[in-house]
């Protein structure tokens, strides 16, 4: 009976979530409210309150939800044997399938951010979370401040890549894309140099 009760709690947190992402797709964060949320959830706010505190907490959740996918990924850049230029413009690829496959949810973070400071705050702690594990700023040797100088390197590249790729993916410039993604490939190789 728990189990049950489990499952559909999981089930109502999920399409609250959906909903929301839905809903600011189509209105915008600014302009979707709590009770909006709920009412296309087909639930009560009431309900939508005992999940979410806040539209700003709706986004984190989805935020935390796909951490360890965004993690992931530059978890493979980091093992990668070779950072060329190809190889990183191989590695660009499967990040922008990552961003397309979530670009709603980048899109609506976007909007959070810009009225909501804890949705930023919690975007720059993900970012900060990434590069802070990230392999290469630890290499041997190197000192703190050598260390942190490649964390401030690579926290500029990915907040670069996540630019450059709203604004070929969700605003539509993508008629110069080829172009774009071999410079930027260009220019994480000569990162990895370093």
């Amino acid at each position: 009976m728990a189990t049950n009760r489990t499952a559909k709690s999981v089930a109502t947190r999920q399409r609250f979530v959906d909903e929301a992402l839905r809903l600011f797709e189509e209105r915008g964060y600014e302009h979707t409210s709590m009770a909006q949320i709920a009412a296309a959830a087909g639930s009560s706010r009431a309900n939508l309150y005992l999940y979410f505190n806040s539209k700003s907490q709706i986004i984190r959740a989805r935020m935390a939800e796909i951490e360890t996918e965004v993690a992931e990924l530059y978890h493979v850049l980091d093992r990668m044997p070779e950072h060329t230029p190809d190889a990183l413009r191989e590695w660009l690829v499967t990040a922008r399938g990552m961003w397309l496959r979530y670009a709603t949810e980048f899109e609506a973070v976007n909007q959070a951010m810009t009225v909501d400071p804890d949705v930023l705050d919690e975007w720059l702690g993900l970012i900060r979370r990434v590069t802070s594990a990230h392999a290469a700023l630890h290499l041997g040797g190197a000192g703190e401040e050598e260390r942190v100088a490649r964390e401030a390197h690579m926290t500029t590249l990915m907040m670069g890549l996540e630019r450059t790729f709203y604004f070929l993916y969700i605003r539509g410039h993508k008629e110069r894309e080829e172009l774009i993604l071999t410079s930027l490939a260009r220019q994480w190789a000569r990162m990895f140099e370093a």
